[in-house]
């Protein structure tokens, strides 16, 4: 198999660009209905006009993310076709969800559109609460996908057994004995898990390999992802509105650009306060309690350390050490004299029926092949996976820190921003001092940079965590159960460097173009109607 890193790098990309769209997707709906709220209240057109402008950025936004959200499903299904094991039981109920939560956001934000400035303002407030309600169960259920691959839930103790450090995922809803029989074959024949699946015989072979399809909602990972991912989100989305009306303001002077800030700048506040303070603290003790290397990785841990601060957050007691890859090794070697045939056989598979089961699936085994799997020592596959993930800790561990360093600037932004927009005792005249706030132009100056350090700050932390969530959890697909080499397409298009650079362009190409589309929406919003009709070819 080639070097998997340009798909990774390929898969990583679309990533990334379907973040923004659905950051915009999750974080503009706040800024309307609190826009709505004033506009409800105080009947000033200045709040009409901004839900106007807004509401125009985020339906060319939906428009273009569901056009990066099919690239990436796409690059998921063609380039990682292995994942359908995945996507057609763990995933299967979430992702049936998410596609009638999509289409209620689809009917929802056209509605509100259409009926905007003609209803009654509480009644495009109940629309847009309704769209946004839809908006964040769909990323409740992709979050819960992609928190399952992290934490396994419903598989017990499979990959306990390989990995001695690893926990336990929840109840046992998945048969161990096909998933171990599965990772048997792939390891013995050297192929693909597509290989496997794209057999016609293996949905009859391979038979129903989990009892519970809701067992994803019960991830306890995924609730405290669901917080925190999807708080993220929000704050980015918000934070664009934000930081472009604060540059308005600064540019203009025109107070009319600092109504519109505040009317949603309370929430926005409030919603930075707490993500890493309370959010990210229990996202932090999910990693700790089911990503063991993850966390070691994150801390630099090497070696076991001690550190009170670090192991109060992380384990409730000061006295805990830091874990480090040392005790995972020693942990790996207590395996010594378990074979897989020991585990194999424990689940009643023997080396006649994985020959059985290869045959009637149409993989070729070489018999000796499949003795030098069996005959493998636990110990040597687990040391073999703990040097792969031990060789990412410099880039975990900085990565980890910075997005720190990172989110710091934004919690210290929104607090000195609020500062400014309102009177507090004590704190504004201690903020307006140590910035030199004394006059307009410079309080506007503030606002401005206040603002983009608050969205710079957020989209960092929110880039470079995600960069530690799913890099952290490697050389697994799904952590400590599947790698990226048995769910990466078998056909040699998807590894040739003129795809990954084809692929790359195009995806470069529609995600930049719709970046363009926003910007011009929302900055020269008649030229891009007249844009529009041309296109359309209307009033030729």
């Amino acid at each position: 198999m080639s070097d998997l890193s340009p798909l990774l790098y390929l898969s990583a990309l679309g990533v990334y660009f379907h973040a923004i769209f659905v950051s915009l997707t999750l974080g503009l709906p706040l800024v309307i209905l609190f826009l709505l709220i004033r506009y409800a209240r105080s009947n000033d057109p200045v709040y009409l006009s901004g839900v106007r402008k807004v509401t125009a950025v985020l339906a060319v936004n939906f428009a273009l993310g569901a056009v990066a959200g099919t690239l990436v499903e796409f690059g998921l299904i063609q380039v990682w076709p292995g994942t359908i094991l995945v996507i057609a039981s763990f995933a299967l109920a979430p992702l049936a969800l998410e596609l009638i939560a999509f289409t209620m956001e689809i009917v929802l934000l056209v509605l509100f559109i259409v009926t905007l400035g003609r209803i009654r303002a509480l009644y495009s407030i109940i629309i847009i609460v309704l769209y946004w309600a839809f908006a964040l169960f769909s990323g409740v259920l992709i979050t819960a996908v992609n928190s399952w691959l992290m934490a396994p839930w419903g598989t017990g103790g499979v990959a306990q057994a390989l990995y001695p450090f690893m926990p336990a995922y929840g109840p046992l809803y998945a048969d161990a004995a096909k998933l171990v029989a599965l990772k048997i074959v792939l390891l013995a024949s050297g192929s693909p898990l597509q290989e496997v699946l794209q057999v016609p015989e293996a949905s009859s072979e391979i038979g129903i390999i989990l009892t519970d399809p809701m067992i994803a909602f019960s991830n306890p990972y995924a609730l405290v992802s669901i917080l925190h991912n999807l708080t993220a989100a929000i704050i980015i989305g918000s934070g664009v509105a934000l930081a472009a009306w604060g540059y308005r303001y600064y540019k203009s002077g025109d107070r009319r650009y600092l109504q519109l800030i505040k009317a949603f700048a309370i929430p926005l506040f409030i919603l930075i306060l707490i993500q890493p303070t309370v959010f990210g603290h229990f996202m932090g003790t999910m990693v700790v309690q089911h990503n063991p290397t993850k966390f070691a990785l994150m801390e630099g841990a090497e070696k076991t350390f001690y550190n009170p601060l670090i192991a109060f957050l992380a384990y409730g007691d000061p006295s805990h050490p830091i874990v480090g890859f040392d005790q995972f090794y020693a942990q790996c070697d207590s395996m010594k004299n378990v074979a897989l045939k020991d585990l194999a056989s424990s689940l009643g598979l023997s080396k006649d029926y994985i020959l059985d089961l290869s045959s009637k699936l149409g993989i070729s085994i070489d018999p000796k092949k499949l003795d030098q799997v069996l005959d493998t020592s636990v110990a040597d596959v687990c040391r073999s996976d703990l040097d792969a993930a031990l060789s990412r800790m410099s880039l975990i561990h900085y990565s980890y820190f910075t997005k720190i360093a990172f989110g710091i600037v934004a919690f210290m932004s929104a607090i000195a921003i609020m500062s400014i927009l309102y009177d507090v005792p004590v704190l504004t005249r201690l903020t307006r001092g140590i910035l030199r706030i004394n006059s307009g132009d410079s309080e506007r100056r503030w606002i401005f940079i206040l603002a983009s350090l608050i969205l710079l700050g957020a989209v960092m932390s929110s880039a470079l965590g995600w960069l530690v969530r799913e890099v952290g959890r490697k050389p697994w697909t799904v952590y400590g159960l599947v790698y990226p080499s048995e769910v990466v397409s078998v056909s040699p298009i998807a590894h040739q460097t003129s795809f990954v650079l084809i692929a790359a362009f195009i995806v470069l190409a529609v995600n930049l173009a719709g970046l363009l589309a926003m910007y011009i929406v929302a900055t020269r919003e008649f030229k891009f109607l007249d844009l529009l009709k041309k296109g359309l070819g209307v009033g030729e």
